[in-house]
C-alpha cells in the first residue's frame, strides 16, 4: 500500500491539478476574509460606530478548504479510472481494499496540506485586513482542540468526497454529487428532523456543517464529536465504497 502512496504522491506534485487546488484554496481565503473586512466596513459605516472582527470564527464559512478538495479528489480519484491504471493495479494483484485505502490516505494528506496553506494564508490576511484582531477565548487548548476538529472534519469530508467517486467513478458526476452534499446535505438532514420530530440531532453528526459551527469557545466540546465523526466515516463510507469497489467488474 505504502508503494500505492508513493506513487500517487509522485504523480500528484508533478501534475497541475495540486497547484490549481492551492491556488484556488489561497484566492479562495483572501476573497472570503476581503469580504469580511468589506461587510465590517459596511456595518461600521452604517452604525457609526466600531465592529469588532471575528474572524477566525468565521473563517471557514465559505469552505475555503471544502471546495478545492471537493475538486481535487474528484480528479485524483477518478484518474485511475479514466486512463484504465486501476485495472492494471488490480491484474497485478494488489487487493482491492488497500487501493481504495490508499486513496483515502493521499486524500487526508491533500487535506493537511490545503488546511496549512489556509492557515497560513488565513494568518497574512488577519494581518492585512484586520491588524491581527484576536477571537474572544482564544486560549492554547482552545486553538489546539479548534485545529484538531478542523483536521478531524476535513478528513471526514475527504473520506466521503473519495467514496463518492469510488462508487460513481466519472469526476463530473461524482463532483456534482459532492457539491449537492455541501449545499443542501445539512438542509435535508434537519428537515428529517423536523419530519419525525427527532429527539436528537443527528445534523451533529454531518461534517460538512460542523466545519462552521465549530468555535473557539466550544471547540473542546466539538472535539468528540470530531473524533465520532471521523472514525464514523471512514467505517460507514468507506466500508460502503469498498464493499461496492470490490464486487465491481472495472475491465
Amino acid at each position: 500500500m505504502l508503494n500505492l502512496v508513493r506513487a500517487d504522491l509522485y504523480r500528484i506534485f508533478h501534475g497541475k491539478l495540486i497547484k490549481v487546488s492551492c491556488f484556488l484554496t489561497i484566492g479562495w481565503v483572501l476573497l472570503c476574509s476581503y469580504a469580511q473586512k468589506a461587510t465590517l466596513d459596511i456595518r461600521e459605516y452604517l452604525t457609526g460606530s466600531e465592529v469588532t472582527a471575528d474572524y477566525w470564527n468565521a473563517f471557514f464559512n465559505y469552505y475555503p478548504v471544502v471546495i478545492p478538495l471537493v475538486i481535487f479528489c474528484s480528479y485524483f480519484v477518478s484518474n485511475d479510472f479514466r486512463q484504465g491504471t486501476v485495472k492494471l493495479y488490480i491484474e497485478k494483484g494488489i487487493s482491492r481494499w488497500k487501493y481504495c485505502f490508499s486513496k483515502l490516505v493521499v486524500s487526508w494528506l491533500a487535506t493537511a496540506m490545503f488546511l496549512i496553506i489556509a492557515f497560513g494564508t488565513g494568518i497574512l490576511c488577519n494581518k492585512v485586513f484586520f491588524d491581527f484582531a484576536a477571537t474572544p477565548y482564544m486560549t492554547y487548548s482552545s486553538i489546539l482542540s479548534y485545529v484538531l476538529c478542523q483536521i478531524l472534519f476535513h478528513m471526514s469530508v475527504a473520506t466521503l468526497v473519495t467514496a463518492v467517486v469510488l462508487v460513481i467513478k466519472n469526476s463530473a458526476f461524482s463532483m456534482a454529487i459532492n457539491f449537492i452534499f455541501v449545499l443542501f446535505g445539512y438542509l435535508v438532514l434537519h428537515g428529517l428532523e423536523q419530519i419525525f420530530n427527532l429527539d436528537y440531532a443527528i445534523t451533529m453528526f454531518w461534517a460538512f456543517s460542523n466545519i462552521n459551527k465549530t468555535r473557539f469557545d466550544t471547540s473542546q466540546q466539538w472535539l468528540p464529536v470530531a473524533v465520532i465523526v471521523f472514525i464514523g466515516y471512514n467505517l460507514i463510507w468507506g466500508g460502503i465504497s469498498g464493499l461496492i469497489f470490490k464486487k465491481r467488474d472495472i475491465s
